[in-house]
């Protein structure tokens, strides 16, 4: 006859299991310098959207998988990071006195206040970004977009989505405003793992831009 286990084990276990998970301490991620991005975009003329890219600098933030309000995020995004897609493009601007106030700064910076978990994987992330020496608060569309093993390297990683609209105008970028849109939309793809970035240590610098 089958001997029947006691319920005792089984429920020490399962109290076990929930301890644990009710232990469960935010996650350190390394961002993935070489291919997360902030992009933006705005209008030119009212003909087309100009298209630009940011690096984030490497760095790290941490992630509760089960408490979302126990994260934080802090990045920087070099200013010589700034590309239009063209190395004669990204000169002119960086020597058009109508942007100096932008580039006389090293970094646009952003760093978390709170996160919220909305439906499902989606969410709304706060905090404070530092433009042209400008700080204001914003407010970022964040989706969460997977959790688990990178199958090139095999680190446990995890990859974000995020989207915004800012005026220029608010953080004193007012610079032909008679050609260019004020509004910029904001998106960034954000992957992040638990392991070092190897390519930390490889320049950001955009396309053609030599200081």
């Amino acid at each position: 006859m089958r001997r029947l286990l006691s319920p005792i084990p089984a429920i020490a276990l399962l109290l076990s299991l929930c301890g644990a998970s009710a232990r469960a301490e935010p996650v350190t991620y390394t961002i993935v310098s070489k291919i997360s991005r902030v992009a933006f975009s705005l209008e030119h003329q009212g003909f087309i959207q100009l298209f630009g890219t940011l690096r984030l600098a490497p760095g790290s933030f941490t992630f509760d998988a089960d408490d979302w309000s126990k994260s934080a995020i802090a990045v920087t995004m070099p200013i010589k990071s700034l590309d239009m897609g063209d190395a004669t493009w990204n000169n002119q601007i960086r020597g058009d006195g109508e942007w100096a106030k932008l580039f006389r700064t090293r970094a646009i910076t952003f760093h978390s206040t709170r996160l919220e978990h909305g439906e499902g994987n989606s969410g709304l992330l706060y905090g404070e970004l530092e433009l042209a020496g400008v700080k204001r608060p914003v407010v970022l569309q964040l989706k969460f977009n997977k959790i688990g093993k990178n199958e090139v390297d095999d680190f446990p990683s995890v990859g974000f989505s995020a989207t915004t609209t800012l005026k220029r105008s608010e953080f004193g970028l007012d610079a032909y405003s008679d050609l260019v849109g004020d509004a910029i939309t904001v998106q960034i793809q954000v992957e992040a793992a638990q392991g070092r970035d190897g390519d930390a240590k490889h320049p950001t610098t955009a396309l053609g831009v030599k200081h």
